[in-house]
């Protein structure tokens, strides 16, 4: 299932089309360090109008220039784009995690919500036979009309709960199908968590080094340095050498041909006050993606303090569901036998099983619960990967 979201899903196609793209920019910064070469090439015809005479010109070059120097600006802003690139892997990781738990908890809605219509299914059938059972006894004059309405109150709404639970179950199916892009059909109930920090620390530790918006906040500081010490080199000196190689004929010199060398430089003088003005914003966008790194940091950890406490707790209140539930089956068995010997009421009876369904109801949710919260936390650590859940072969 989590293949075929990864393989069908639109964000990803959209996020590595985008991420194409940008890498592009890298390419473009680079090809100004690099040489360039042009060639070029006139002619023309003239006629003397008096004398009738005709003369013809025609030049062909090649002219190669390279950039020598310009203070390590065009240096700095290839650096400041390879860290925005990385910055963007960063986020492309974080769509593909978030599609796969997207996925994982429409996956575990399916099943969570599957369980609980069989249950409310079997409640109906065991609260139907339960309300044959009374009116038979109520003929024979054993039972009351208010056990016979108590019977026929809690079946009805026993099955607005199933109708409830069914509609619920046909939501968490189209999401999962949106999440997806199959139906939920044989959906395997058997699902274990990947491996999981031991204790908090070390998952915060594990968001520290992994969590893709951690990772993107970091580069874009970087990015930010990096455009900062291009604008401090802004008002340093450029130097260019250029070649250049012409030939042909005039009607002056029948035939021609010429190398030249030239070198160029230029040194900024006044600008207005742009470039101070360059410099200035670079520092202030450096200070904010700063700040915007610690704001993130906070949020991530707060994140995965909450995680990490779903999952503890979900953890812990399986084992007292587990047993809440087999308190209730003793229950429901012991209220049918004491009914039978008269100790009982078909209140008694009906209310314990109602217990038992409410109890059967909680387990299945804290497992689904459980689940959810492991993955949850996986995801804020940002460990969610195709690689750790051996949907890839390649390390992320």
């Amino acid at each position: 299932v989590l293949e075929k979201a990864l393989n069908s899903s639109v964000q990803i196609i959209a996020g590595r089309n985008n991420l194409d793209s940008e890498l592009e920019g890298i390419n473009r910064l680079m090809a100004q360090k690099k040489p360039t070469l042009s060639a070029n090439f006139s002619g023309g015809s003239d006629w003397d109008l008096k004398t009738d005479e005709e003369s013809n010109s025609f030049s062909a070059g090649v002219t190669a220039r390279y950039l020598l120097f310009d203070g390590n600006v065009t240096n700095h802003q290839i650096s400041a784009e390879s860290f925005r690139i990385k910055a963007l892997e960063a986020e492309f990781e974080g769509i593909k995690q978030k599609v796969i738990y997207d996925a994982i908890i429409a996956y575990l809605n399916v099943l969570r919500d599957d369980k609980l219509v069989e249950l409310s299914s079997k409640n109906v059938l065991v609260l139907k036979e339960q309300l044959d059972a009374t009116i038979s006894r109520y003929e024979l004059g054993e039972l009351t009309k208010t056990d016979v309405a108590q019977a026929q109150s809690v079946l009805e709404a026993a099955t607005s709960i199933l109708a409830s639970r069914r509609g619920a179950l046909y939501l968490a199916n189209t999401i999962f199908e949106t999440a997806v892009g199959i139906k939920p059909i044989d959906l395997d109930a058997k699902i274990s968590l990947p491996d999981m920090p031991e204790n908090e620390i070390q998952a915060k530790e594990f968001a520290t080094k992994f969590n893709t918006d951690l990772r993107a906040s970091l580069m874009l500081q970087r990015r930010a340095n990096e455009l900062l010490d291009a604008a401090k080199s802004n008002n340093s000196p450029t130097l260019n050498i250029s070649t250049s190689l012409t030939g042909g004929e005039t009607a002056s010199q029948q035939d021609f041909s010429n190398f030249g060398i030239s070198l160029t430089g230029s040194i900024p003088i006044f600008s207005g006050g742009s470039l101070e003005s360059s410099r200035r914003k670079a520092q202030s966008d450096l200070e904010l993606s700063m700040v915007n790194g610690e704001i993130t940091r906070l949020k991530v950890q707060q994140a995965v303090i909450t995680a990490w406490s779903d999952y503890k707790v979900s953890s812990a209140v399986i084992t007292a569901r587990t047993r809440e539930v087999e308190a209730a089956e003793l229950a429901y068995k012991g209220t049918l036998e004491e009914t039978r010997l008269g100790a009982r009421t078909i209140l008694d009876v009906l209310n314990a099983e109602q217990s038992l369904m409410n109890a059967q109801t909680n387990l299945e949710t804290a497992k689904r619960d459980r689940l959810a919260g492991g993955y949850r936390l996986l995801f804020e650590m940002g460990k969610l990967t195709p690689y750790n859940l051996s949907l890839d072969r390649e390390k992320n």
